[in-house]
C-alpha cells in the first residue's frame, strides 16, 4: 500500500499537469472563436472555472457513498480525455454557430457574453465538471484508508498545484513551441487515459488486500483507541457552528482576492517582464508554485507534529483562529508586495545584472527568462504561500463537522472556485476601471485583513462584535475607494514613463526620478487589456503600451504610420469603405478619414482607453477622434479586430492594420493565415490589404515567414520599405499605379500636408519607397515557414530576438537584395516619348536606391561617422537630389542623440497666472527657449519653466533662420496670450478670476502643436 499512496500522489500531480495544459489550450481555441479580448478570455475562464466549482460540489456531495473510490477517479481520468477528444472535433465546427448568432447583434458585448458562455459552456461543461470532482474522490479515497486526512489533504493539493506549475512550463516553453497546438491538445489526453487506467489497476490491488494490511503499508502510526474521536460532538460543532460558516465563506473570499491578486500583480509585472506568451507563463508558474509551496508546507507540518487525540472545541478554535490570521497574512504580504512595487523596475534591475554577473553558459534568451522568472517568483512568493495554506486548512476545519470528506473538500472547493471567478472577473472589469490597479490593490488587501479578523472575532459568539467588526472593515474599505490620493503606495506615473526594452534607465532611484523629471505624462490609463500613458519628452511624443513603446511622433514612426494609412487608400483606384484594426496613436486612422473618396471607416479597438491616446495626439492624426466634433464617417467597434471581421457581414475596400509587434501575447494571431484569408473573404473586389511589418526585433526568418503567409491569400503583394519598417500590400486583383493620377490624389491639401511631413509630398517621392512587388515577395520567402493559427510559429519565435539590436540592418539588407523594378507595376503612358521618360526617370531612381540603400544599412549599423557613409550620403545628395529617402535619412541623423552648442537661450517669455490643479494659484512661466545643435540645425523649446512642461518642440532646418524664429515666436506668444484673454473671460463669467491648469495647459498645448505644424512660414 506504501507504494500505492505514493502513486495516488503521482497521478495527481500528472493530473494537475494535464488540467492546467487543457486551460491554456482550451482559452486559445475559444479565443480563435470569441475573440481575444478581456471580457471574451474572462468568460472563457469564468466558464472553466464555474465547471470546476460545479464538479467538486456535485460529485464530492455524492462520493462518500461510492465504493472503489480510486476506481471511480480513474473512470473520472478516462471521462476527461474522452471529453477533451469531443471537443476536438466540437470546436471545427464552433465558428459556424457563433458567427450567425453573434450577426444578430454585433456590437452588443452584453449580447456577445450570453452568446459566449452558452456556448462556452457546451464546449467546456462536461471536461471541467469531471476536473472538479477529482479532488473530492480523491481526498475520500485517503480519508477511508489512513489517518492523517488533514496533512493529505495538504500534500494533495499541494502536489496537484505544483503538477499544474510543471503544465504550465512544458505548455508555455516546450510543447507549443516544437508542436502544434492540437499536438498538444493530444498530450493531456493520452496522460488522462494512462492516469485512468493506473487508478483502475491500483484500486484492483489495493481490494485484494486486507483494511489492517492497508494501514500498516502505509506507514502509517497504529490507530489510536476507539476512544479517540476525529470529529466533534454535536453541541461542540453547533456552539461554533457560526465561526465555520465564517471559515467557508473566508476560503470563497480568499479565492476572490487570491485571483483579483493575480490580476493586477500580473498587469503590473508584465510590465517589467514582458507581455509576451513567456512572460505570461512565468507569471502564473511563480503565483501557482507559491500556492503549491504552500499546501506542501501545511501538510509537511501536519505530519511532522499531528495530534493524536480527541478533537476538541479548544483544538477547532485554534484552527479557526490560525484560518484568521492566515487570512491577514495574506493581506500584509499583499501589502508589502504593492509597497514594494514602487521599486519593481530597480529590483528587476538587481536581479537581472546578478543573474548576468554569473555567466551560465546557456543562450541570453534562456537567461532573461530565468531573470523574469526569480523577479516573479520574489515578489509573488510569500502571499501566494499563505493562499495555498488556506484551502488545506479550510478543508481541515470543515472536516470537523464530522461530514464525509468527499463532501467536505468539494464544498470547499466549489466555495473557492466562485470566489476565483468573482475575483477574476470583478477585478479585471470593475475594480481597474473604477479605482485602478492601486486602490484595487488596497481594497482586496482591506477585505482579506478584515475577513480575517471577522472568523477571528466570531470565536467570540457575539453578533454584535461580529457587526462592528465588519462595518469597521466595511469604512476602511470606503477610504481607497472614496479617496483616491489618501492612501498612494507608488507612483502611478513611474509605470506611465516606463520603457521594458531600457530598463537600465530605471535602475536606480536616481535614475528614476531623472526620468520622471525629463518626461512629462499627457495621458495615463489602466483600461481592461492594457496600461497605456502618452508621454513628451524632450525630443518626441510617444505612446506606450504595458512598457512598450508602439508609437510616437518622431520621423520614423510618422513615416511608418502615414504609409499605413496613406498607401492602401492611395493603390486603391476608389477606396469608399475602410476598416482599421487597431487605433494607435491614430495617425493611420486619420491618414484614412481624409481621403474624399470615404464613406465610411470602421475602426476596431480592442482597449477602449487607447481612444484616448489618439486624441493626445490629435494634431498628428487630423483630430479623428474629437470628442466635440464626432468624424460622422467612423464607426467604433470596442472588440478584437480579428473577431470583428470574423462575425461582421460587411466588405470593404480597405483593410489597413497597425496591430502591436507579433511578440506580444495574442498579436501573432493577427499574422497568421488564417488571419489573412479572413480579411480577404472580406475585400470588395479590387480591395486591398495593408499590414504593418516591424523589422526591429525578428528575426529574418520570422519576416519571410509573415511574407509568405500573406502570399498564400493574396495573389498580388507588395512591399514598400520605409525607414525602420516595412508595409505590406496584399490583393487579389492586379494593382497598377498610375503616376498622373496618384500625383492628383496627393495633391489633395490634408493628404499632402502628410505626406510631405514624412517626404513623400510627390508621386516620385511616395513611389521611391517602393521595394518589390509579387516576383520579389515570392523570391525573398519562397523558403519560409507559413504561420498558422496551430503551428503558432511567429508567436513563439519572435520574442526570442527581442533586445537584438541588430537584426534590424540585418532584415532591411535582406529585403533590399530583394528590391524590383517598379516599372511592371505602373501604368504605361499613352505615346512613346512619355514612356521613354518613364523608364529613363524610374532607370535613374533605381540607380540611386542601390547607392541609397548601401548608406541605409550603414545608417542602421550605427557606421553614419565612417568616411564610406559620408562618401555615399555625399554622392546620393550630388548625383541625386531629388530622391526622397535621402532627403528623410539626412534628417534623421543625429535624431534622438542631438548634441547642442553654447547654453541655452531664452528667446521670449509670458508669465501668466491660473489656479492649479489643488485650487491654489500658480504662475505659469510660458518660455520659448532656443538651443543650437549646429549653424544650421535648432531647436526651440516652448516650456513652462517652473514646471518643466513641454508644450512643444520646433525644429529648425538652415542657416540665417534667427529673424524667421522670431516673428514666429512672437506670433506664436501673441496666439497664446489671445487664448488666455478668452479663458479668462470666460472664468470670471462663471464667478472665477482665473483659468484653470485642466483647461488652460491642454489649449496652449493645442495652439503650440497646431502653430508648429505651420513651420516654415508661407
Amino acid at each position: 500500500m506504501g507504494l500505492s499512496i505514493a502513486s495516488v500522489y503521482s497521478i495527481f500531480f500528472l493530473s494537475g499537469a494535464a488540467a492546467l495544459i487543457y486551460e491554456v489550450l482550451w482559452v486559445r481555441y475559444l479565443s480563435l472563436v470569441f475573440g481575444g479580448s478581456h471580457l471574451a478570455v474572462t468568460t472563457v475562464l469564468a466558464v472553466f472555472m464555474g465547471g470546476l466549482a460545479l464538479g467538486s460540489y456535485l460529485i464530492g456531495k455524492r462520493v462518500g457513498t461510492a465504493g472503489k473510490l480510486l476506481r471511480l477517479y480513474g473512470y473520472l481520468e478516462l471521462g476527461i480525455a474522452l471529453s477533451a477528444l469531443i471537443f476536438m472535433g466540437l470546436i471545427h465546427y464552433y465558428p459556424q454557430i457563433y458567427i450567425p448568432l453573434a450577426q444578430i447583434n454585433e456590437t452588443s458585448p452584453l449580447y456577445l457574453s450570453v452568446v459566449r458562455i452558452c456556448l462556452a459552456t457546451m464546449a467546456l461543461i462536461l471536461p471541467t465538471t469531471l476536473m472538479g470532482g477529482t479532488l473530492p474522490v480523491l481526498s475520500a479515497f485517503i480519508s477511508q484508508h489512513m489517518k492523517g486526512i488533514g496533512h493529505r489533504l495538504s500534500f494533495l493539493y499541494g502536489i496537484n498545484t505544483i503538477g499544474a506549475v510543471v503544465g504550465a512550463a512544458v505548455t508555455g516553453f516546450y510543447f507549443l513551441v516544437y508542436f502544434s497546438v492540437n499536438t498538444t491538445l493530444l498530450i493531456p489526453i493520452v496522460v488522462n487515459v494512462a492516469v485512468g487506467l493506473t487508478a483502475i489497476v491500483l484500486q484492483a490491488r489495493i481490494s485484494r488486500l486486507p483494511v489492517a494490511e492497508e494501514t500498516m503499508a502505509a506507514e502509517e502510526p497504529a490507530p489510536a483507541p476507539e476512544t479517540d474521536k476525529a470529529y466533534l460532538t454535536e453541541s461542540d460543532a453547533a456552539s461554533l457552528g457560526s465561526s465555520f460558516n465564517f471559515v467557508l465563506w473566508g476560503i470563497g473570499v480568499s479565492g476572490f482576492c487570491a485571483l483579483g491578486y493575480e490580476v493586477l500583480w500580473t498587469r503590473i509585472l508584465s510590465i517589467v517582464i514582458g507581455a509576451t506568451t513567456y512572460g505570461f507563463t512565468i507569471l502564473l508558474m511563480a503565483f501557482l508554485a507559491g500556492i503549491g509551496l504552500g499546501s506542501s508546507a501545511l501538510g509537511l507540518y501536519g505530519k511532522l507534529f499531528r495530534s493524536t487525540g480527541d478533537v476538541t472545541a479548544l483544538r477547532a478554535r485554534k484552527l479557526i483562529l490560525i484560518f484568521g490570521l492566515v487570512q491577514i497574512a495574506i493581506g500584509a504580504t499583499a501589502l508589502l508586495v504593492s509597497l514594494h512595487i514602487r521599486e519593481l523596475p530597480t529590483h528587476a534591475e538587481y536581479i537581472s545584472d546578478i543573474i548576468h554577473s554569473l555567466k551560465f553558459r546557456i543562450q541570453p534568451f534562456k537567461t532573461k527568462q530565468l531573470s523574469h522568472f526569480i523577479t516573479a517568483f520574489s515578489f509573488m512568493l510569500v502571499p501566494a504561500f499563505f493562499m495555498g495554506v488556506a484551502f488545506p486548512l479550510a478543508g481541515k476545519i470543515h472536516s470537523l463537522r464530522k461530514k464525509d470528506m468527499g463532501k467536505v473538500v468539494g464544498d470547499v472547493l466549489s466555495f473557492n472556485t466562485i470566489g476565483a471567478i468573482l475575483g477574476s472577473a470583478v477585478s479585471g472589469f470593475v475594480l481597474i476601471y473604477f479605482f485602478g490597479i492601486q486602490r484595487s490593490l488596497q481594497i482586496l488587501i482591506l477585505i482579506n485583513i478584515g475577513f480575517g479578523l471577522l472568523v477571528m472575532v466570531s470565536l467570540r459568539g457575539s453578533r454584535v462584535l461580529n457587526w462592528v467588526v465588519a462595518l469597521a472593515v466595511t469604512a476602511a474599505i470606503m477610504v481607497p475607494v472614496s479617496f483616491s490620493h489618501l492612501w498612494q503606495i507608488w507612483n502611478p506615473q513611474m509605470y506611465a514613463v516606463y520603457q521594458s526594452n531600457n530598463p537600465q534607465m530605471f535602475s536606480t532611484p536616481e535614475k528614476t526620478r531623472e526620468v520622471l523629471n525629463n518626461n512629462d505624462i499627457k495621458y495615463y490609463a489602466e483600461g481592461t487589456n492594457s496600461i497605456i500613458s502618452v508621454v513628451q519628452s524632450s525630443d518626441a511624443l510617444f505612446f506606450i503600451t504595458n512598457g512598450r513603446v508602439e508609437a510616437s511622433n518622431a520621423g520614423p514612426d510618422k513615416q511608418c504610420q502615414y504609409t499605413l494609412g496613406h498607401l492602401p487608400m492611395l493603390l486603391h483606384p476608389n477606396p469608399k469603405k475602410v476598416f482599421v484594426l487597431g487605433t494607435g496613436s491614430g495617425m493611420t486612422l486619420g491618414a484614412t478619414s481624409v481621403h474624399p473618396s470615404v464613406e465610411q471607416i470602421t475602426l476596431a479597438e480592442i482597449e477602449p482607453k487607447v481612444l484616448g491616446v489618439a486624441r493626445a495626439f490629435g494634431i498628428y492624426n487630423h483630430y479623428v477622434l474629437n470628442i466635440n466634433k464626432p468624424n460622422p464617417k467612423l464607426k467604433i467597434v470596442f472588440n478584437d479586430g480579428r473577431n470583428y471581421l470574423m462575425t461582421t457581414r460587411d466588405k470593404f475596400d480597405v483593410i489597413t492594420a497597425d496591430p502591436v509587434h507579433p511578440w506580444f501575447s495574442g498579436a501573432g494571431y493577427l499574422y497568421t493565415a488564417e488571419y489573412f484569408k479572413l480579411a480577404a473573404e472580406h475585400l470588395n473586389p479590387g480591395g486591398i490589404i495593408c499590414q504593418w511589418l516591424p523589422l526591429y526585433e525578428l528575426s529574418e526568418e520570422n519576416l519571410q515567414s509573415v511574407v509568405k503567409t500573406l502570399r498564400q491569400n493574396f495573389k498580388y503583394t507588395m512591399i514598400w520599405l520605409t525607414h525602420g519598417d516595412a508595409e505590406l500590400i496584399g490583393s487579389n486583383s492586379p494593382i497598377i499605379i498610375d503616376e498622373n493620377e496618384l500625383a492628383k490624389r496627393i495633391r489633395e491639401p490634408e493628404v499632402l500636408r502628410d505626406l510631405e511631413q514624412v517626404d513623400m509630398g510627390s508621386a516620385e517621392d511616395f513611389l521611391s519607397y517602393f521595394l518589390m512587388g509579387s516576383n520579389g515577395t515570392k523570391s525573398y520567402s519562397d523558403r519560409a515557414i507559413v504561420n498558422t493559427d496551430n503551428n503558432l510559429y511567429l508567436e513563439f519565435s519572435a520574442p526570442r530576438s527581442m533586445g537584438k539590436t541588430k537584426v534590424l540592418a540585418t532584415n532591411v539588407s535582406g529585403l533590399i537584395d530583394h528590391r524590383e523594378n517598379i516599372l511592371p507595376y505602373l501604368r504605361a503612358p499613352g505615346n512613346d516619348k512619355e514612356k521613354m521618360q518613364q523608364r529613363t526617370r524610374w532607370g535613374l531612381n533605381r540607380k540611386a536606391a542601390a547607392m541609397y540603400d548601401e548608406a541605409h544599412v550603414l545608417y542602421l549599423e550605427g557606421r553614419r561617422k565612417t568616411e564610406e557613409y559620408r562618401e555615399l550620403m555625399s554622392k546620393l545628395e550630388s548625383e541625386y537630389p531629388w530622391y526622397a529617402p535621402t532627403s528623410f535619412l539626412r534628417g534623421e541623423e543625429g535624431a534622438g542623440a542631438v548634441k547642442f552648442v553654447g547654453q541655452p537661450t531664452l528667446l521670449k517669455e509670458i508669465v501668466l497666472d491660473f489656479v492649479s490643479k489643488k485650487g491654489k494659484v500658480a504662475r505659469l512661466q510660458f518660455s520659448a527657449v532656443l538651443l543650437r545643435r549646429n549653424s544650421e540645425r535648432s531647436r526651440v523649446f516652448f516650456v513652462d519653466n517652473t514646471s518643466h512642461f513641454v508644450f512643444g518642440k520646433l525644429r529648425v532646418k538652415g542657416a540665417n533662420k534667427d529673424a524667421l524664429v522670431a516673428g514666429f515666436v512672437d506670433d506664436l506668444l501673441k496666439e497664446v496670450q489671445k487664448l488666455y484673454a478668452q479663458q479668462q473671460s470666460q472664468a470670471i463669467a462663471r464667478g472665477g478670476r482665473l483659468p484653470k491648469e485642466t483647461t488652460l495647459f491642454p489649449e496652449i498645448n493645442r495652439v503650440v502643436e497646431q502653430k508648429i505644424d505651420q513651420w516654415p512660414p508661407k
